[in-house]
């Protein structure tokens, strides 16, 4: 299974724990409301319960499909009404905006849910001031905002595990640049820039020496780690580097013409081939630059064939 797909499979799956975590305790409190003979509310905690087993079994479904926003917005809205209208009429109710902040940050990016949670806790913390007594009111509040810090410190812990993962998926491990599915999807990113733009693109591939394919596996990753870093710091701001499968490197400068790129294989064979022995670790430099028929594939492709039309 490739990086991004298992990236993708674990949030679906965490997803899916919590909906049937949180479904299975809203059935708990559905019951103890029907038993208490609160027929309205048990209703409506169950109807949650089954939305939520609808949701996550949505999830499983899909996989690959992206679950509607609709859906998790519908549900958003219904949780937050029902609270907010509910603690007016019942005080019990206030149970449930505990549930609230938890669940935005399960189902929303950080972004999305530290604005729904700021403004829903705006709005119940008026609630709360108008319609308690003042004993009642302290306890609610005290244990929302422990809520809403517990929520809000996992959701960092967790964006910024998502960060380190997608750097983990997007990076060569070896090199620290970045590797080939990225390169293609920034390329689809750059081709749709310079089309709209209609601005010039060069892409330049480096082979790396024929002689280092005699090398023991330690010493050529080694070598290749090397001629990473070395790349990496000699490109441009905006340029970006990349590593493929088959350890060819790849430079892409946008907005670049002809001209440039061919500036910058000269400055380029300067550069990474100041070692010992450059006769023996002689990397091959070729460019392609963009065509408007040109796709990620087909620009590589006509890039490295420039390496067997100059043999």
């Amino acid at each position: 299974m490739e990086k991004p797909a298992l990236q993708q499979v674990i949030v679906m799956q965490v997803k899916v724990v919590y909906c049937l975590l949180a479904a299975f305790a809203l059935s708990i409190l559905a019951m103890l409301d029907y038993l208490k003979d609160d027929r309205e509310f048990a209703l409506v905690a169950a109807t949650f319960s089954a939305l939520l087993v609808i949701y996550a079994s949505s999830l499983l479904l899909r996989r690959k499909k992206r679950t509607p926003h609709y859906v998790e917005w519908a549900l958003t809205i219904l949780l937050g009404c029902f609270t907010i209208f509910g603690m007016q009429q019942e005080s019990h109710i206030a149970q449930w905006v505990y549930f609230f902040p938890i669940y935005a940050f399960f189902v929303f990016s950080f972004k999305t849910a530290n604005y729904i949670t700021l403004t829903y806790s705006a709005i119940i913390f008026l609630v709360v001031l108008n319609n308690f007594d003042s004993y009642i009111r302290l306890q609610i509040l005290f244990t929302y905002s422990a809520c809403y810090v517990f929520s809000l410190v996992y959701a960092l812990v967790n964006e910024r595990s998502n960060m380190m993962l997608s750097n983990l998926i997007n990076t060569d491990p070896l090199t620290q640049v970045y590797n080939e599915h990225q390169f293609h999807h920034n390329m689809g990113k750059e081709i749709t820039r310079a089309d709209r733009q209609r601005t010039a693109m060069v892409l330049i591939i480096i082979r790396l020496p024929v002689t280092w394919q005699q090398l023991k596996a330690e010493e050529y990753e080694n070598r290749i780690a090397n001629a990473g870093h070395r790349l990496q710091k000699n490109i441009r701001e905006y340029d970006t580097c990349y590593r493929l499968n088959s350890d060819d490197f790849v430079i892409l400068l946008p907005n670049s013409s002809t001209a440039d790129g061919e500036e910058w294989c000269d400055n380029l064979k300067s550069q990474i081939s100041k070692l010992r022995h450059a006769a023996q670790n002689k990397f091959l430099i070729q460019m392609a630059t963009y065509r408007p028929e040109d796709d990620s594939y087909s620009l590589l492709k006509r890039a490295a064939s420039q390496f067997e039309e100059s043999n």
